[in-house]
């Protein structure tokens, strides 16, 4: 069964990206603190990834930027 709520090592794990990229993304999105975890819901990282590709985005570029670039 596949996990509803990320950490930002399961992004690293699962994306293959470094925990910097990770931690941002995990800060761009919706998520929940739990203690000093950080948790993001694997829809909305899908979600992200499906239309990061489909607009051929510079992720670590957005990420840095302070946010995520709408379309």
């Amino acid at each position: 069964m596949e996990k509803v709520l990320l950490t930002v090592r399961d992004l690293q794990k699962t994306l293959g990206w470094g925990r910097d990229t990770c931690y941002k993304l995990a800060k761009s999105l919706p998520h929940v603190k739990i203690g000093s975890a950080l948790y993001v819901r694997s829809e909305d990282v899908r979600d992200f990834v499906a239309n990061a590709a489909k607009r051929r985005a510079d992720v670590r570029a957005e990420l840095a930027g302070g946010g995520v670039a709408d379309e």
